[in-house]
């Protein structure tokens, strides 16, 4: 079970308890500033009083999105000198305002002091530069940086102290130099050696004679730094090291524009007194280290000892400390240890709960630093941990088939706490998963939901200088989820969208990420997320300070997405920029008592609708940003404050709305809308604004959204009424086209998300919506959450065209209604929104060639009329009545359309019928499915078939082609006697005529069963199988063997495929697919239920099959090849995804079989 190089105990009297020589802590940020060149430390705390000791190992953390660099500690004593702070600087010219001298004391490499001065306005002697330190100090060095053709090959350095009587000293004088970083020490100092100004001179001799350009083109210089001690101050104790630094490293505190950052390095120390260590030979090689685990319910208490060499590469299980299944321990605890050097994950968190992870620290640990691994784990502890990678990319390896599934912290597990954790230079900072295993792994695959479990408390983390994503929180939405307490879900319907009464069911309150401090990484926040608040969040110098494409209306209607944060980026930074992408859709994007900070901006502060009408996004583009005390004071005057649309489809660039709750977020206006909505300049207190405002239009009065929710595109929707122009005064240029005339399109997010329409609107007006309405239509109008902050009740009238007027209020019953998906899991029969249109029939489509017929159920009384009175189920299984529209009960308490009715389901009804007494207008009678390749699952013709109905339109084609009988469709009987069809008409003659008999599937019979794999039961983890196959493994059974697999870590998770004859030499368990045989016998008598039948005909014409064309109705599985690389292979019915290569293949025309997948 342990494999080899390991430590580990098994079971559940078994303990771990290894305990090194406590450290009062086991990391500390640096104090000040480490330059490039330096060999000293000044940490923020004692290193004496935290124990370090020399001779210790430890690491610095990079802050320039460089290396992070491992030294020794070769003593611990007071500073010969330190970076002295820099206040002031003048010079004998600056060349232009923004290259005074100042620009060479801002600490950033981008700026600079320039002295170019023409021989008519300068005569050499005006090449000198000031700098003044903040207090008197024994100089001992500097260091200047020149640029490479306007340097001083001769200067002189002085200095005096800061009165103007005082006499200069003589510190240096420096010949024969070019550009680039020069070191200057000081010269001896006899007395009074106390200064704070210094001045560089250059040679004006000297400049005329370089090579580079003539002396009149004067000096620039980028950068100036000074060092020493202040005089008469306290020593600081420092670090002294083995070798210089290679980089700059940040200490202390950043000051911008008045706010004030600690962005500073992390130093760890990584000896210990207790060494855990694995082969060191062939390390780098094989990837294999040791790993040490608890297995089962037992105790491991590590504290203060470094594991080095540790974790084996796609080895499942094998970890530098792992707890496996441990259950309920309240009891683990892994505290201030070093994991140095790891192939695979440092801490890994298996199916176990209550334990504390703290104050460890990570080095160079691959893939993982801290891994929460199937989805169940709750109520750790994960706290003050420093986790490191050394160099970019080195820690991003693929591990265990994940791909890029790297992280410094990566959870599976959400119900966990993060608290003060710092991770550096990983792929991603800290990652919730949930979208990556959306039913969990392992021993908790299908029973997790990731992606709906509720964080834990998650406060004061810090990412920075990571690759991809600082803090990651990738597609999560916090439910209501009803859990065992081994995080088992015991209700699968608790992760579901709505309550069963329609109601949100989002957790309460909102999870909350508080005091989070990102910077340097090329991305903060997520594609998809809802009911979690960002409290007092910190963003300096990211590449995007927010990234942020879809959310909702909190459940708890209260917090806010974003509140009390900071917004910052400092120019003299080379890395960042100051632009926050948010999200779309029909919901209002809570802002609240936010500040922006430094410069430069991106393409606008604030950018509403990120990718809006994108794959991945929110959508229609109406969303509504709600500011409240909103500081702008802090960002240049010029600079752009919001924008309509980012990476959006043109919708985006003109539906969204900004509103403001006070008088100064939206520089004095309530309501803003796109410059491209142009008729809203006529309305009464409207005006357009400046570029500022992206050069939107301003209004005193309340702009709220208008969204038109359908289950299908009806074309183009008009909306008329303030603030659009006539139809023949539109504009049809991009963006725009006509929605500046209330053209209203549909939006469905490429095919995958909410379907519908929307729009900004005037509150309290009246408008007119037209359209070519068909089938379920529901009229939604703004938000509550809006309606409450303001006060008072908002309304709208609207007067839709062939149907009806209403009155809309934001404070309508949205029950089972949802900015995700609009109303496309139910009918409006359903909706508790008083302004709808209840169709007959929920979905529409163009039905394939072939007129439709009257056909009527078999042995149907001839007596039976539409509308009448007849029995809910003619074949005696319940006794219940009905008539015309009335509904009958049904499974689950969905009711079913009375078989009278004069339609196949009506808009009361939840379901269509179940049974039908009378003629009827329906699909084809007759026809036949249309398969590129032979199902596994029984299927049959059913007329009754309407697109969207449960298991119709099966092969992709006919919608009349149903499954039936066996997994999903198990609740749908397959005919009996069997039916078999003919072939209709063609216009193309069949090439291939196959007849296919499938049994009934039955495989109760399957011995050494680990686990079910599948609904049916026929795919399962067996155990046993070493040196064993699975065609061997089903034959016992007297069945064939359909698929094989080597299983990921003893679960369903599939590492590798198999052929069916092939073995494993070194595992005990596979993963087995059986079938029947064609000729039903499973080795015992056969079934006397006879098979079903059906003939299938292969034309000639090849089609390109995708998961979205094969079937895409509510139990969303999709046809997929089982083997992707050879013509031939047999189709199963699996889950839609896009990323299976097998759910994308081309059919042969000649046999219709798989030809490329």
């Amino acid at each position: 079970m342990v494999g080899y190089r390991f430590l580990a105990a098994l079971g559940e009297a078994s303990r771990i308890d290894i305990h090194g020589r406590r450290l009062e802590r086991t990391w500390t940020l640096l104090g000040k500033t480490a330059p490039a060149g330096s060999k000293e430390l000044q940490l923020k705390d004692d290193p004496v009083a935290m124990g370090w000791r020399e001779g210790d190992r430890i690491g610095i953390a990079t802050t320039s999105k460089g290396k992070s660099e491992a030294r020794v500690i070769q003593s611990i004593g007071p500073a010969s000198q330190y970076q002295l702070q820099l206040v002031d600087a003048r010079s004998g010219h600056d060349a232009a305002p923004q290259q005074s001298a100042a620009q060479a004391i801002d600490g950033s490499l981008n700026t600079h002091w320039a002295s170019y001065c023409t021989a008519h306005w300068c005569d050499g002697t005006e090449q000198w530069i000031e700098v003044v330190l903040e207090d008197p100090s024994d100089v001992t060095a500097m260091r200047v940086k020149f640029d490479s053709s306007r340097f001083a090959p001769k200067f002189t350095v002085e200095a005096r102290a800061n009165d103007t009587n005082a006499s200069w000293h003589h510190v240096a004088t420096v010949e024969d130099a070019g550009g680039d970083w020069i070191q200057v020490d000081a010269g001896p100092c006899d007395s009074n050696c106390s200064f704070q100004i210094l001045r560089i001179t250059a040679d004006a001799e000297a400049l005329e004679s370089r090579s580079t350009e003539p002396g009149w083109a004067g000096l620039r210089l980028w950068e100036v730094e000074v060092f020493g001690k202040v005089t008469g101050a306290p020593v600081p104790t420092v670090l002294h090291l083995n070798e210089s630094l290679e980089d700059t490293h940040a200490g202390g505190v950043k000051e911008v524009q008045g706010h004030f950052f600690e962005m500073a390095a992390e130093v760890v120390n990584l000896e210990r007194s207790v060494l855990i260590t694995g082969d060191h030979d062939n390390f780098y090689s094989t990837f294999q280290g040791i790993h040490t685990a608890m297995v089962g319910t037992g105790i491991m208490d590590i504290r203060y000892t470094r594991v080095e060499y540790c974790g084996q590469r796609d080895n499942m299980g094998r970890y530098c400390m792992h707890f496996h299944q441990g259950g309920h321990c309240t009891d683990c605890v892994l505290q201030g240890n070093a994991i140095v050097d790891s192939q695979q994950n440092g801490v890994t968190l298996h199916g176990t709960h209550r334990t504390l992870i703290d104050a460890n620290v990570m080095w160079d640990v691959r893939a993982v630093g801290i891994y929460a691994e199937d989805g169940n784990e709750m109520y750790n502890t994960i706290s003050n941990n420093v986790i490191i990678c050394s160099v970019p990319g080195l820690c991003s390896v693929s591990w265990q088939n994940k791909g890029a599934s790297q992280a410094g912290i990566y959870l599976i597990g959400m119900t966990n706490d993060l608290i003060e954790n710092r991770i550096a230079g990983y792929e991603n900072g800290i990652w919730t998963a949930g979208s990556h295993f959306p039913t969990g792994q392992g021993h908790a695959s299908m029973r997790v939901c990731p992606m709906f479990t509720p964080f834990g408390r998650i406060r004061g983390n810090v990412c920075h200088d990571n690759m991809r994503f600082g803090l990651y929180l990738d597609n999560q939405y916090p439910r209501n989820v009803v859990r065992d307490s081994n995080g088992f879900i015991t209700d699968p319907g608790s992760c579901a969208e709505f309550t069963d009464d329609g109601r949100d069911n989002g957790v309460v309150p909102a999870s909350a990420i508080e005091d989070e401090f990102d910077y340097h990484n090329m991305f903060v926040g997520q594609y998809a997320m809802g009911d979690v608040t960002f409290v007092r969040y910190t963003s300096l110098n990211n590449a995007h300070s927010m990234y942020w494409k879809d959310s909702k209306n909190f459940a708890d209607g209260e917090s806010h997405h974003v509140r009390d944060s900071v917004i910052a980026n400092d120019p003299s930074d080379p890395y960042g920029s100051l632009q926050f992408f948010g999200p779309s859709g029909p919901f209002t994007f809570l802002f609240t008592n936010n500040t922006w900070v430094g410069s430069p901006v991106g393409g606008a502060a604030l950018n509403a609708g990120q990718h809006c009408g994108r794959v991945g996004a929110g959508g229609p583009c109406n969303v509504q940003y709600l500011l409240q005390d909103i500081d702008w004071s802090r960002i240049p005057i010029e600079a752009k404050r919001i924008q309509y649309g980012v990476n959006a489809m043109d919708p985006g660039f003109v539906l969204p709305v900004f509103l403001a709750a006070d008088d100064s977020s939206l520089g004095g206006y309530r309501s803003m809308v796109s410059k491209h909505l142009r008729g809203f300049k006529s309305l009464p207190g409207c005006q357009t604004v400046g570029t500022v405002w992206d050069g939107g239009i301003g209004c005193q009065d309340q702009i709220r959204r208008l969204n038109v929710w359908t289950h299908a595109d009806l074309g183009l929707v008009n909306l008329t009424g303030p603030g659009y122009v006539d139809q023949e005064d539109m504009d049809m240029d991009a963006p725009v086209h006509g929605m500046d005339a209330g053209l209203m399109y549909f939006e469905n997010i490429d095919g995958t998300a909410t379907k519908g329409y929307g729009a900004p609107v005037l509150l309290g007006a009246n408008y007119t919506i037209s359209g070519a309405w068909g089938g379920d239509v529901a009229f939604d109008f703004s938000d509550s959450v809006l309606q409450e902050r303001f006060g008072g009740f908002e309304t709208l009238g609207v007067n839709i065209t062939g149907t009806q007027a209403c009155t809309l209020g934001a404070g309508d019953d949205r029950a089972f209604m949802s900015a995700k998906s609009g109303i496309a899991d139910v009918s409006a029969a359903e909706l508790q929104l008083g302004c709808k249109i209840v169709g007959t029939d929920s979905f529409s489509m163009n039905l394939p060639s072939g007129a439709p017929q009257v056909i009527q159920e078999p042995g149907a009384s001839d007596e039976c009329a539409v509308s009448a009175e007849v029995a809910c189920c003619p074949d005696g299984s319940c006794d219940q009545v009905c008539a015309g529209d009335e509904c009958c009960p049904g499974a689950g308490g969905r009711n079913t359309t009375c078989p009278s009715a004069d339609s196949d389901q009506v808009a009361a009804c939840a379901l269509p019928k179940a049974f039908d007494c009378t003629p009827a207008i329906v699909g084809r009678l007759e026809g036949e499915c249309a398969w590129p390749n032979e199902p596994a699952i029984p299927y049959y013709w059913e007329p009754r078939c309407f697109f969207g109905m449960s298991a119709c339109m099966a092969d992709g084609v006919n919608v009349e082609c149903r499954f039936c009988g066996v997994g999903a469709f198990e609740s749908i009987p397959c005919p009996a006697p069997p039916a078999t069809t003919t072939a209709g008409p063609s216009t193309e003659a069949p090439t291939t005529l196959t007849t296919t008999t499938v049994p009934p599937v039955d495989c109760s019979g399957l011995q050494n069963v680990v686990m079910n794999c599948s609904t049916d039961g026929c795919k399962v983890l067996a155990r046993g199988m070493m040196g064993r196959s699975c065609g061997e493994y089903c034959g016992d059974s007297g069945l064939l063997c359909r698929g094989a697999w080597n299983d990921m870590g003893h679960d369903c998770n599939v590492q590798a495929p198999l052929d069916c004859d092939g073995s494993l030499q070194e595992t005990s368990d596979l993963i087995c697919q059986c079938e029947v045989p064609a000729n039903g016998t499973h080795g015992r008598p056969a079934s006397t239920q006879a098979p079903l039948t059906t003939t299938a005909t292969i034309t000639t014409t090849p089609r390109l099959v995708s998961h979205a064309g094969i079937l895409r109705a509510r139990h969303g599985l999709c046809l997929e090849a089982q083997n992707t690389s050879e013509p031939g292979g047999r189709l199963t019915m699996q889950v839609c995804d896009e990323t299976h290569a097998g759910q994308r293949f081309e059919a042969d025309a000649r046999t219709g079989q798989v030809l490329t997948a």
